[in-house]
């Protein structure tokens, strides 16, 4: 049995496609977040005070969206506890 062979190299040669495509692309998010920072810097200064604000109460919506979109975290109990002074149920005798 040879244990150095991988189990699906269809899983292997997608990760590596994957991990391609985001190293050819890197280039053009990159060039796409810079277009975006000048965008906003020109909304800054052509706006003024009121587009200050604006970008402000979008980081403050942002940062609550994401605190009230958690999903909630569920307890598990760990093992059921015995009801005090309650008698299990067993078969009739035969």
């Amino acid at each position: 049995m040879n244990l150095s062979k991988p189990v699906n190299p269809i899983r292997n040669y997608a990760f590596g496609s994957v991990i391609a495509a985001l190293i050819l692309l890197s280039p053009v998010i990159a060039f796409l977040i810079a277009i975006a920072a000048e965008m906003l810097i020109d909304l800054l200064t052509v706006g003024g005070t009121s587009a200050v604000f604006a970008v402000a109460a979008g980081g403050i919506g942002l940062v609550l969206s994401r605190k009230f979109w958690r999903r909630p975290v569920v307890v598990h109990q760990s093992k059921p506890e015995p009801v005090p002074g309650a008698t299990a149920i067993a078969t009739a005798p035969m």
